[in-house]
C-alpha cells in the first residue's frame, strides 16, 4: 500500500517540524513516490535528501536508477559514476551503472560495470550474470555467453530468458 506508506511517511515528516530528517527518510518517501508511478517528487525528494547528505550512496544509487527509468540516461550515469568514485566499494552502484549502459547498447561500458559488481560481489545476482552472458553472446564468444547464462541459472534455476538463451544456442551447435 503505496498511498498508506506516502501518508504515514508525510505524517513523520510533520511531526518532526524542524528537525533534521534522516537519510532513510528521504529514502523511503522517494521509493514509495516512485513505486505509486509518482517520478517527478520521487526525483525531488531524492535531491532534496541529497542536498542533506550529499555523499549519499544509496540516495545517489536511488537517484541514479531513477533518471534510468524517466529517460536520463546520461544524467543516470553521471550520477552512479560519481557515486562509484566516493563509495567504489558498493556493488549495486556498479550492478545499476551496468543497467543504464546495457539499456542504452553500450555494451563494452556494461561490460565493465557489471564485471565490477561481481568483483565486489560474485553472488550479485542472476540478472547480472544473464547480461554478461547477452554481451557474450554480441561478441561471438558463445562459450562465455554459455558459462555466464549458466551461472545465471545456477543462482537462479527459474531464469527463463537465460534458460532459453543458453537452450536455444546449443541447438544451434
Amino acid at each position: 500500500d503505496y498511498e498508506g506508506a506516502i501518508g504515514r511517511l508525510d505524517r513523520a515528516r510533520e511531526l518532526a517540524g524542524d528537525a533534521r530528517l534522516a537519510a532513510l527518510w528521504y529514502w523511503a518517501r522517494s521509493l514509495s513516490a516512485a513505486a505509486a508511478g509518482e517520478f517527478g517528487p520521487a526525483e525531488q525528494i531524492l535531491r532534496e535528501g541529497l542536498e542533506i547528505y550529499p555523499t549519499n550512496a544509496v540516495l545517489r544509487n536511488n537517484l541514479g536508477a531513477l533518471l534510468e527509468i524517466v529517460g536520463s540516461v546520461e544524467q543516470a550515469a553521471d550520477t552512479l559514476q560519481a557515486a562509484i568514485a566516493d563509495e567504489p566499494s558498493l556493488p549495486q552502484l556498479a550492478k545499476n551503472l551496468g543497467d543504464v549502459f546495457y539499456r542504452a547498447g553500450r555494451y563494452d561500458e556494461a561490460w565493465d560495470a557489471y564485471q565490477r559488481a561481481i568483483k565486489l560481489n560474485p553472488e550479485l545476482g542472476d540478472d547480472v550474470y544473464f547480461k554478461l552472458g547477452n554481451i557474450a553472446y554480441k561478441r561471438l564468444d558463445r562459450e562465455l555467453a554459455s558459462n555466464l547464462w549458466k551461472k545465471a541459472l545456477q543462482l537462479n534455476p527459474s531464469h527463463e530468458l537465460a534458460r532459453t538463451n543458453l537452450d536455444t544456442m546449443l541447438a544451434l551447435k
